[in-house]
This record gives structure tokens, C-alpha cells and sequence, in this order.
């Protein structure tokens, strides 16, 4: 049975993200806002960049990724993207990278973990050793878009604590309702 699928150059670290997340090929066909772009760009054909891309050798897309598309996609509007789409979809992948890059590592920041730290628990964790995504470009990253609140975390679960307590000793008789309430509703 033949293989639909097309290939399409990016970084190592959007290839790792794209297959942990969906598979190797991997496989948009079940995804509701992925799939139809990627769809749409097989089908339009943009290419308003394309000339002005055309010098660009794209030496940061020293990977390719798999993806499977359907066999009529495939027969409808062939198997590949045009220069200016391929940029696009490659700008909308890294940033779904970075997003989960950036919620992992802050979360870990906003316990009271260093960057450094944190960081290297996303690299272990989550498989994206130096070769694929380099820990000083995380660090770059996270120095220019990563604002952290710290303890944040803390505080949060601190409240969501209190509040269980509150419900608890409420139930057995230890406070009123009326405590409660009063207590449930101040913020720190």
C-alpha cells in the first residue's frame, strides 16, 4: 500500500516536538486547526515570499519531518508546499515548541528552580538533548520572551489548600459556613 506523506525541511527541536506529539510520520489528519492549514497551504500554493526566499538556503532546517496527509489530498493538491507556505508552517510549529518550552521551564522557575536548572529538567524530561535544542538557545529565549512571577506557583496551590481545609473542617463541625465564606473569598 503506498505511503501519503510529504517531507518538510525544520529544526531539529520543532521535528522532536512535532513527533512526540503526533507521531513518527506524523499524523495531522485527526487535528481540527492544523490539518485543514496544512491543507489549505498544499492547496493555495502561496507564493508571495517565494522569490525573496529563493536566495535563502534556510540553514536553520538542517531536519525534515514526515507527515502523513490523506490519499486524496495527496492526488488533489500533490505533496508539496511552496517556499513562502513552508516558512509559515515551520514559524506556527516553532512557536507551538516554544510555548510548551516556555510553560515547562517557568513552571519549574516559579517553584524556585534556577533557569539553568530548569531548563536542563525540560531537556531531560521531555528528550531534547543539546544537539537538538541547545541549552544556551533556550536560555536566549527565555532571557528575551520569559517573565516569571516567582512562587507563583506556590502561592496558588497555597490557596487551593486553604480552600480544601476551610470546605473540610466546615463539614466536620470545626467552623461555621459562616467562617467559611468569609474566608473563602479573601485574596492574599
Amino acid at each position: 500500500m503506498p505511503k501519503f506523506s510529504i517531507n518538510i525541511p525544520c529544526k531539529p527541536y520543532v521535528k522532536r516536538f512535532l513527533e512526540l506529539n503526533y507521531g513518527c510520520p506524523v499524523d495531522f489528519t485527526k487535528d481540527k486547526t492544523v490539518y485543514p492549514d496544512l491543507r489549505r497551504k498544499l492547496e493555495r500554493k502561496n507564493t508571495r515570499y517565494d522569490a525573496r526566499l529563493e536566495g535563502c538556503r534556510h540553514i536553520r532546517y538542517t531536519d525534515s519531518v514526515e507527515v502523513k496527509i490523506t490519499r486524496d489530498d495527496f492526488y488533489r493538491y500533490g505533496w508539496e508546499l511552496s517556499k513562502t507556505d513552508m516558512v509559515d508552517f515551520n514559524r506556527q510549529m516553532e512557536a507551538r515548541a516554544k510555548t510548551f518550552m516556555y510553560v515547562i521551564v517557568s513552571t519549574r522557575m516559579s517553584l524556585g528552580m534556577s533557569q539553568t536548572d530548569s531548563i536542563s529538567y525540560f531537556q531531560k524530561t521531555y528528550n531534547f538533548p543539546e544537539m537538538i535544542w541547545p541549552a544556551e538557545s533556550i536560555n536566549k529565549d527565555c532571557q528575551r520572551n520569559l517573565t516569571i512571577c516567582k512562587n507563583e506557583i506556590l502561592n496558588n496551590i497555597s490557596l487551593l489548600i486553604d480552600k480544601i481545609s476551610l470546605a473540610k473542617l466546615s463539614g466536620n463541625g470545626t467552623i461555621s459556613q459562616q467562617f467559611k465564606k468569609a474566608y473563602e473569598t479573601v485574596e492574599f
